[in-house]
């Protein structure tokens, strides 16, 4: 088979709760911030939390989520262990480079 192209289900979070919003905050762009906490799993993860308020279409939505994800699973640093809350306020065009520089110096 060839080189695994998804991002693999034990890298994704799957519950948004209080106290990570009072993790470490990192504001990639003015419509994109990153919390980012280390963890004793031995893996990344990461969750995405686009709010319907701030984006409307579902579309949109589901476009921010795959390009957000394929962004982490290319550049996220694998020895590290910490875990992401990428939340955005509203659509942003052309995030994806910022988000990289992030996720290769953390």
């Amino acid at each position: 088979m060839g080189k695994e192209l998804t991002l693999s289900k034990n890298l994704r979070r799957k519950k948004l709760t209080k106290e990570m919003f009072g993790w470490s905050v990192f504001s990639v762009t003015s419509e994109v911030s990153v919390f980012f906490n280390t963890n004793n799993d031995n893996k990344n993860s990461i969750l995405v939390s686009i709010p319907k308020k701030a984006v409307k279409e579902a579309h949109k939505r589901n476009l921010l989520r795959r390009k957000t994800k394929e962004v982490f699973r290319l550049n996220a640093k694998r020895e590290k262990t910490i875990d992401y809350l990428v939340r955005f306020n509203k659509f942003a065009e052309g995030f994806e480079g910022s988000l990289e520089d992030f996720f290769k110096n953390v």
